[in-house]
């Protein structure tokens, strides 16, 4: 039984070894696993990030030809909606006149008054002028008839000055020639224009398309005659 034993000891002491050597190769297999499944996984990772910033790129791309392409077709229709505003409005003073060049004509009548035009806008500037300075500065508090006569009397005055402008704007003109004859019909359809944009255009700014449409008209078609008369006036 002793020497059984004994030869039982020196197998399984022999084995051990064995295991042991067995168990690093396994350990050593199973590192080189992990690093090939690791190459692996991180060359899946860089592939697929690449592929997402690729569809990031396209779809960033496609979103700014759309915004440009929007842009565009906005600009259009905002062309297309003036240019036939103005053209309607131009078609329809000639058919009442039989002139195809009326409109310019009446832009050529008001730039001559330009100086009287501007007279006039002066004149209504400095009346509401006087009647707030004299207001800020507290005039109308003065005691008795003064207070209550400071206001219409600040606002007689500065309309006063405002009705002598018409040689100084006609003088003003003439020194800065030819720009003054081709700032005459600006200067002259610019009262009318904004009458027509406060009076229709901004009140149906809201309103249906073609309603909308029909608003524009006055103004598009002052502006284009204005247009029209300018180059033959510096001509």
């Amino acid at each position: 039984m002793k020497l059984r034993t004994r030869a039982a000891t020196e197998a399984a002491t022999a084995a051990v070894p064995a295991q042991k050597s067995s168990t690093k190769s396994e350990r050593s297999k199973a590192k080189k696993k992990k690093r090939a499944a690791a190459a692996t996984v991180d060359g899946t990772g860089a592939k697929t990030g690449k592929k997402a910033q690729a569809k990031a790129a396209k779809a960033a791309a496609a979103e700014r030809s759309a915004e440009e392409d929007r842009r565009h077709r906005d600009r259009l229709r905002w062309a297309t909606f003036n240019a036939s505003a103005a053209a309607a409005g131009h078609l329809a003073i000639w058919g009442f006149t039989g002139d195809a060049m009326a409109g310019a004509d009446y832009m050529a009548r008001l730039s001559i008054s330009v100086p009287e035009l501007a007279a006039s806008g002066l004149t209504v500037a400095s009346l509401i002028g006087g009647w707030k300075g004299a207001g800020m500065v507290h005039l109308h508090r003065l005691p008795g008839v003064a207070g209550l006569a400071a206001r219409p009397a600040a606002a007689i005055a500065a309309s006063m000055w405002g009705q002598g402008t018409a040689p100084v704007v006609r003088d003003a003109l003439w020194a800065i020639e030819p720009w003054g004859t081709t700032l005459a019909p600006l200067l002259a359809v610019a009262p009318v224009a904004a009458a027509c944009w406060w009076g229709l255009d901004r009140r149906f700014r809201q309103a249906a398309p073609a309603v909308r449409w029909f608003a524009r008209v006055p103004l598009a078609t002052v502006t284009l005659s204005a247009l029209l008369y300018a180059p033959g006036a510096v001509l």
